[in-house]
């Protein structure tokens, strides 16, 4: 048997195997169903002037302009899918909202279809909780039913007047978490429900400027500086982001997420030892996840330590069997031991989960060759990973030698000089497929 380990390619994995605590925005209220159509002209009917929209919103900010303190409020009706007559709720909630403005010298209107908002000048935001728990009373005695509110006063921060409504609806999608009938004022959690709807977006600069704020809110927020690590890492700026997790853990030695993700950095920075040292930490908090146990096996893949890499690669994949990656780790990891029957195994699953793998199509291939067998289906491999990989040296060599055994000198020099100029070491094999070509 040929030794296997010069031709193991190391498959890299996307530097955003970070460990994200993903926030489920109304998880708990959201249903398949659209929500029912709320009639404006059925409010119209009770209030014809209401004000609606930007239309609303301009008037507030007149209202507020020479205020030096004032809340906004956004009210959303609860599981609004399951109300009979939501109309008349609505108009009922508004309503209530327009006798509490008129009491308390504040401006009301529709923030849209389904949720009514008002602002009260020279408020605080102990009294926008008082109001908002008047509303939900008088509510309940009218016609049982429940709103959600979201709070946000000025100032806050650095917050200009005009932006105050969106924080109350970033305070609403805060509530969510807690279910019908919720009431949140805008704090640092908030924030980082709304950094995880920009990351989930792909926005990552929106995600890290809501982040940076919540921490000024918060400067111990432990899930806020993991999630600022996170976008650090993913920005390969690793240094701030080991510095963020480095905090968190700080805050929380047993903070689970932080210390996995402070490993990956090491990983990243390939501090291979000190990546190992972080990862045994994590596992002894909480040792079944996916993500700690796949690279705990790239690791020791790295290390040339397979018996582990096995170990930890083969619970990645017990724990995610639709792992394309960690069949392919496995995969490597095998044909390192020399287990050729169950590294063609891991391959071909690794094919039905990603068909478009290039690591596992070429290995695939090189493995059959070294077998002299399925020689047209080695060759086909081969080549599929250079179509999708076609700057992968060592792809490229191993095309080569499959060209070479068959003769076809000067395709497979072709693909040595190629490899060369790619990185990988072919020079002993284009003096070979040299002195081939010039032979009589």
């Amino acid at each position: 048997m040929p030794q296997l380990t010069e031709d193991i390619h190391r498959s890299q994995i996307s530097n955003q195997q970070f460990l994200f605590s993903k926030t489920d925005i109304g998880a708990e209220t959201q249903t398949s169903e659209p929500p029912p159509i709320i009639s404006i002209e059925k409010i119209k009917e009770t209030f014809p002037e209401i004000l609606i929209e930007d239309i609303f919103h301009d008037n507030a900010m007149a209202l507020v302009g020479d205020a030096k303190t004032f809340g906004a409020l956004v009210i959303r009706l609860d599981d609004i899918n399951y109300v009979i007559n939501p109309n008349d709720v609505i108009a009922d909630l508004a309503g209530i909202i327009d006798a509490i403005c008129g009491e308390s010298s504040g401006i009301w209107g529709l923030v849209d279809q389904a949720t009514l908002g008002c602002f009260f000048p020279e408020t605080n935001e102990t009294q926008c909780l008082g109001l908002s728990k008047k509303i939900k009373e008088n509510l309940s005695q009218k016609c049982g039913e429940t709103v959600s509110v979201g709070i946000a006063v000025y100032p806050t921060l650095s917050y200009t007047k005009n932006t105050i409504l969106k924080n109350s609806k970033k305070a609403l999608d805060h509530a969510d978490f807690f279910g019908a009938d919720s009431c949140v004022a805008f704090d640092s959690v908030s924030l980082n429900i709304s950094g995880d709807k920009f990351y989930q977006a792909g926005d990552l600069e929106g995600a890290m400027n809501e982040f940076d704020l919540a921490l000024k809110l918060d400067e111990n927020n432990i899930n806020v500086h993991n999630s600022l690590g996170v976008c650090y890492g993913i920005k390969e700026d690793l240094n701030k982001a080991l510095s963020e997790f480095k905090t968190a853990i700080r805050l929380d030695p047993k903070e689970n997420m932080a210390i996995y993700n402070a490993g990956y950095v090491y990983f990243l920075k390939k501090e291979y030892t000190t990546a190992l040292e972080y990862f045994q930490k994590s596992e002894q908090i909480d040792d079944m996840v996916f993500e700690l146990a796949i690279q705990t096996g790239r690791i020791y893949l790295e290390l040339n330590q397979t018996e582990n890499a096995k170990k930890y690669l083969k619970k990645a994949t017990d724990l995610n069997p639709k792992s394309a990656a960690g069949f392919r780790l496995l995969g490597d990891t095998y044909t390192n031991l020399d287990r050729i029957s169950d590294a063609i195994t891991a391959y071909k699953t690794t094919l039905k989960l990603n068909p478009e793998d290039a690591e596992a199509l070429s290995a695939l291939g090189y493995l059959y060759e070294i077998q002299e067998k399925n020689a047209d289906i080695a060759l086909m491999f081969c080549r599929q990973g250079i179509e999708i990989a076609p700057d992968n040296g060592l792809f490229r060599h191993r095309l080569g030698r499959l060209y070479l055994n068959r003769n076809r000198v000067e395709e497979a020099l072709d693909e040595f000089q190629k490899a060369q100029k790619l990185g990988h070491k072919s020079d002993e094999y284009i003096a070979k497929t040299l002195k081939l070509i010039s032979l009589p």
